[in-house]
């Protein structure tokens, strides 16, 4: 399954301290009308609610972390879920001693400071549909 775009427009901006990182994306793309994007971002959290996705079991194990921690990495895209705009992200988070967690990216992760990128694209958006065989809700053709 192959898609192709063209780039429409790119948005540089930061969540000020407090707000939630999928949320206050959201809020962005939303405002920019944004349907098919590349969303990526640094900086720091105070709080992360993250996933593994469970192959076996299908279902997502969460963690709950409630300390500072840098992120040095975030990326993920946008397209359509049950009939809205949907911002699905991965992270990866560094702790005080040097070691990463990371994972898929859920509402409850509390900004500190963030800096991100949209790529906004130009083209039909991809829709994400449950599939059966996987258990993840996944772009359909």
């Amino acid at each position: 399954m192959l898609r192709e775009y063209k780039l429409k427009d790119i948005y540089q901006g930061s969540l000020k301290k407090g707000v939630d990182i999928i949320g206050g994306l959201t809020q962005v793309i939303k405002e920019r009308g944004i349907t098919a994007g590349i969303v990526s971002g640094i900086g720091a959290v105070t709080e992360a609610h993250i996933g593994y996705f469970n192959a076996q079991t299908k279902e997502y194990e969460e963690g709950h972390f409630r300390e500072n921690m840098e992120i040095l990495s975030l990326r993920g895209n946008v397209s359509i879920k049950d009939g809205d705009v949907f911002p699905h992200l991965h992270a990866v988070l560094s702790k005080r001693d040097f070691s990463a967690v990371g994972g898929h990216l859920y509402a409850g992760t509390t900004v500190y400071a963030f800096e991100f990128e949209i790529i906004s694209m130009d083209g039909e958006p991809f829709v994400r549909q449950f599939d059966n065989n996987t258990g993840l809700h996944l772009w359909k053709e």
